[in-house]
């Protein structure tokens, strides 16, 4: 047993034997074998739905950082059906892939079935009404980044609002789960680290060559970068015309 494990082990201890206690699953860099001297080990703690509290905090034990949740099953379920409305698997990718340390009722196997059938289904696609809101979101990002150009101010902050926002945009357009931002460069241009973390339905090669692009461009360069990235992602929800812009839909009467 490595050291880091038997920090992990030691935390849980003052959990296994408490009534409530229904199991835990390790996740993140440490599961996938990915970590480094920066990586904390990320532990979920799933408690019976009875406990009427959750938690999420961090400690050190014997020099290891880790961060830990305690849900109950319930909290589990609503922010796995959640994460599928909004194309956020990061639940059902823990509960699938993760390590299951601990399962005292069989509670985790289910949460881990339920999670690859999840992950087998098809993304559906958002409405019409919340795809045209986020093109309208990213050419409001984009004018007001061209404007500050223009006024001769730095736009170093807008550029990047506006690519991570193009990037979940081209996942949301092409039903595609988002990816987390602190990975994305990672799995896009290295298929090993892709693949430990079950990473399989990624944006094709023009979106990665493009957003690279972005990360790669020089202070004089990043308008043009940017802008061929966002007239990409743009096409591929199908385009958009300001002029044209119609954000209406029913609610309810009051």
């Amino acid at each position: 047993m490595q050291k880091w494990e038997k920090a992990l082990d030691k935390f849980l201890q003052q959990y296994v034997n408490q009534p409530w206690f229904e199991g835990a699953v390790l996740c993140g860099s440490y599961a996938a074998g990915n970590q480094n001297e920066f990586s904390d080990i990320d532990v979920n703690i799933i408690a019976s739905n009875d406990i009427g509290w959750q938690e999420k905090s961090n400690c050190y034990v014997d020099g290891f950082l880790i961060e830990y949740t305690v849900n109950p099953i319930y909290k589990n379920q609503e922010y796995m059906k959640s994460g599928i409305e909004n194309h956020a698997l990061i639940n059902q990718n823990m509960f699938a892939y993760g390590k299951i340390l601990y399962d005292k009722n069989g509670v985790m196997k289910k949460l881990h079935q339920q999670s690859l059938r999840d992950l087998k289904k098809k993304i559906k696609p958002f409405s019409k009404y919340n795809n045209d809101f986020m093109k309208y979101r990213l050419w409001c990002r984009y004018d007001d980044m061209l404007s500050l150009k223009h006024d001769g101010y730095q736009i170093d902050l807008l550029y990047w609002d506006l690519v991570c926002l193009l990037i979940m945009a081209y996942c949301d357009f092409n039903c595609l789960p988002r990816m987390p931002l602190s990975k994305i460069q990672k799995m896009l241009l290295n298929k090993n680290y892709a693949k430990r973390y079950h990473a399989d339905k990624l944006p094709g090669k023009k979106f990665t060559s493009l957003l690279m692009a972005c990360f790669d461009a020089k202070p004089k360069d990043k308008i043009s970068a940017i802008d061929k990235l966002y007239n990409f992602v743009i096409k591929s929800g199908g385009g958009f015309d300001i002029g044209q812009f119609r954000g209406k839909r029913k609610i309810e009467k009051r």
